[in-house]
């Protein structure tokens, strides 16, 4: 294979490793469709492009095979919107299946590419030249799922981190972490067709933005933790979050414990003066343990120290923290409802992360599924209603019974879901948990 012709197949095959590790079928989906645009217009497009497509086989580039991938692109996009989904791919999914269809998309694009050095070979292959061209294909598609699996590692460190942050994605990161993804995606796929080593570039600094945010998450984790004192002892070391009063590990209590900051991590202030139930309730907001501080998941029992979390006494002050947030911010909201849309504007951007969210992370994830589609379905039946009923001051009240609604709904679900977890009594020492 001519040296202009391999690293072409190179950059293209990396930066396609990079694009799947993003979404799986999209970049399928537009890579063939490109080589089917080509068959169309080809004065458009590169020589490189045009003399692959020529050689690209007709199933590949056919309507149906085009259909498929589009349809299951669609599905795809839709798919990663419900953060649970989106998680289940990506832990449980993604790590196996991406790597799988980058190989097979490494083999396709070799093929092509041998199917083109070959028509250039005056006496056909030589047994020599066959030798080679099979080696290369392995090293492909070898080279394909390694470095897919790579970055779908760093990905789902990023991800993770993302969600341990906004696991429901009331701040919008998640969605914001879409957008960029989808956008990135669709410039290195335009630069992979007309300039492939930029886009080979691209992708090496997606991947290392993608290491520098793990590093920056990990360093901010350690900044604010410290090692178990007791485990030391045991010949054994601990990280503990600086929020947390207990050790995840051995349970021992710890000293020195801060208030909770921003997103659950830990803050600068000492623990003394507030509450311990104050502490509980951002802890248990951030769906932290209000023991330990590490992240929860959807059991009100921690899997790190083994605590339960509520008693009817924590209960009743986190529904009632959570009762005065949205007061006081429907409140703010009809005091803002004599600007056009100035209510709206508010609740639309602060309800949910602020009053909402603590009472939905702690709901199982088929009621949030359920719920988030009921609230999808009722923004976009009564989004424009909304809109022009906050222009008049005194009407535009009615615009905030939906989403007083809304919380009364989520609130009656986190009572009802929490009842078989509730503790008699409350255990007056962390070991008591």
């Amino acid at each position: 294979m001519t040296p202009g012709i391999a690293i072409g197949v190179i950059s293209q095959v990396l930066a396609l490793c990079g694009l799947v590790s993003i979404r799986m079928f999209l970049p399928v989906f537009l890579y063939f469709l490109t080589m089917k645009l080509t068959l169309v217009w080809p004065d458009h497009m590169p020589e490189l492009v045009r003399q692959m497509a020529e050689h690209t086989p007709a199933w590949q580039v056919s309507p149906v095979f085009l259909a498929v991938f589009g349809v299951l692109s669609v599905l795809e996009l839709a798919a990663v919107r419900n953060p649970d989904i989106k998680t289940f791919l990506v832990e449980d999914f993604d790590r196996y299946a991406k790597p799988v269809i980058s190989i097979l998309l490494a083999l396709g694009v070799v093929t092509t590419a041998q199917a083109l050095e070959t028509k250039k070979l005056i006496d056909g292959v030589t047994m020599v030249q066959t030798a080679s061209f099979g080696g290369f294909t392995v090293f492909m598609m070898a080279l394909a799922g390694c470095v897919t699996g790579f970055c779908c590692r760093i990905r789902s460190a990023v991800l993770e981190q993302i969600h341990v942050i906004d696991p429901e994605d009331d701040l919008r990161l998640q969605s914001l972490s879409n957008y960029l993804g989808e956008i990135s995606l669709a410039i290195i796929f335009l630069t992979l067709v007309f300039l492939p080593l930029l886009a080979l570039v691209l992708t090496g600094i997606g991947v290392l933005a993608g290491v520098l945010f793990q590093r920056l998450c990990a360093w901010y984790e350690r900044k604010h933790s410290h090692s178990c004192a007791a485990c030391a002892a045991a010949g054994r070391e601990t990280p503990v979050s600086d929020c947390a009063l207990i050790c995840p590990a051995c349970g021992a209590e710890q000293q020195d414990v801060r208030q909770v900051g921003w997103f659950g991590f830990s803050g600068s202030r000492p623990l003394e003066g507030m509450s311990p139930e104050r502490h509980a309730f951002r802890l248990l907001a951030a769906h932290r343990c209000r023991w330990c501080a590490s992240p929860l998941d959807r059991s009100a029992v921690c899997s790190h120290c083994g605590r339960k979390q509520w008693t009817g006494e924590l209960r009743d002050f986190y529904v009632l923290q959570t009762d005065l947030r949205s007061g006081l911010l429907l409140l703010l909201a009809l005091g803002t409802f004599a600007f056009p849309v100035g209510g709206l504007v508010l609740v639309l951007i602060l309800f949910r992360p602020l009053a909402v969210r603590p009472l939905a992370v702690h709901l199982s994830a088929g009621q949030r599924f359920l719920t988030g589609l009921l609230m999808m379905f009722l923004k976009l039946l009564i989004l424009v209603p909304l809109v022009l009923l906050s222009m008049f001051p005194v009407v535009g009240l009615l615009a905030l019974l939906p989403f007083a609604g809304r919380y009364l709904f989520v609130r009656a679900e986190f009572l009802r879901a929490l009842e078989p977890h509730i503790l008699l009594s409350s255990p007056d020492h962390p070991k008591g948990g």
